[in-house]
């Protein structure tokens, strides 16, 4: 059964990312001299002989890897069954729907929020009146990749609110398209000087094996590159961290094939990724650790947190997080070191 939903979910999500498909082969058939039609045909050879998924066949640059050994990584159909067998699926709404999120972990938590959906516009205008923040972001319950999520400028003038530039009175249509209006985070200015242009966030995968004890699988830190957003599927660089120290280690890269391949440097502000002290880092591990055991019952999370002048701010948990971030990040496959907590 399980096989006949990937061949489902392999068919929906190639139909929903053809474009990006297509972009793809186009880039490894201009980089490798191949033809295009080769790099359409042969992702999906490496779908049916080793259930990996289509699009990791760019993501890993297989085709000039010699030391991809597709049995060692996590393919999509792997992690389906490894989250499904260690998150109690009564409880993944909690990390699926944003609000039950923030209600649940709000300790973890340094920043403010309204719903929505629950509010009206004079409720609205007091709280950010009251906050007189820069900047807001707004959300979907749902949203996932940086998608469905925004950040929108705040003025303060004549005691009303104005949002990109437009009262409140004109916005709040537009906002209740959303489910969620949160404070933006401040980050330290640490992270703030490698780029300042978003908010850019720490992801920690982490697993609560048998003996009830946390084990972190890995760590990158996100960096958004003239975006709003830092997400790793849109467009932003992501740098591996040793989870011992906190220390960035190698190069930045980006989820799809790019040129250059690796970056030593942000490409905005120029500052060297490797050896890059993150400030906090004890705290943050920490902070981690105790939300693993708020929802014991989902077992593997991987968390997003924000390192914030005075400590760090949990801002959502994805219960069935992506293995591409990690496993690119530490450049080998993880699927043996998973493979030890579903026995």
């Amino acid at each position: 059964m399980d096989k006949l939903l990937y061949f489902g979910y392999v068919i929906l999500t190639s139909f929903k990312h053809r474009t990006k498909l297509i972009s793809f082969s186009l880039f490894f058939s201009r980089k490798y001299d191949r033809s295009r039609l080769y790099f359409l045909f042969v992702p999906y050879l490496y779908y049916f002989k080793f259930n990996m998924h289509p699009l990791d066949y760019f993501y890993f640059n297989v085709f000039k890897n010699e030391k991809f050994n597709p049995n060692d990584y996590a393919n999509t159909m792997f992690m389906y069954r490894f989250h499904k067998k260690l998150n109690d699926k009564k409880y993944t709404k909690y990390f699926f729907n944003k609000m039950l999120f923030h209600q649940k972990f709000k300790e973890y938590m340094g920043h403010g929020y309204i719903n929505l959906k629950k509010t009206n516009i004079n409720e609205l205008r007091k709280w950010i009146i009251d906050k007189k923040p820069d900047s807001l972001i707004i959300k979907k319950i749902n949203s996932v990749g940086g998608f469905g999520v925004k950040r929108v400028r705040i003025k303060l003038k004549d005691n009303d609110v104005f949002i990109d530039n437009q009262t409140i009175n004109d916005k709040f249509q537009f906002l209740q398209k959303f489910d969620l209006i949160e404070e933006f985070v401040v980050q330290h200015e640490l992270i703030n000087k490698i780029n300042p242009s978003c908010l850019n966030t720490v992801r920690v995968a982490t697993v609560l094996d048998k003996d009830n004890t946390v084990n972190i699988l890995g760590a990158v830190i996100r960096f958004g590159v003239n975006n709003d957003v830092d997400n790793f599927h849109s467009g932003g660089i992501a740098v591996n961290i040793n989870v011992l120290n906190g220390c960035l280690e190698g190069d930045g890269f980006r989820l799809a094939p790019s040129e250059p391949e690796f970056y030593p440097f942000h490409p905005t502000t120029n500052i060297k990724f490797d050896g890059y002290q993150l400030p906090h880092w004890p705290i943050l591990i920490n902070t981690i650790k105790k939300a693993c055991y708020v929802i014991p019952q989902a077992r593997t999370i991987g968390w997003d947190i924000a390192i914030t002048p005075n400590g760090v701010s949990l801002i959502e948990g994805n219960h069935d997080w992506d293995k591409i971030i990690i496993e690119k990040a530490l450049k080998r496959g993880i699927r043996k070191e998973l493979e030890k907590y579903i026995q």
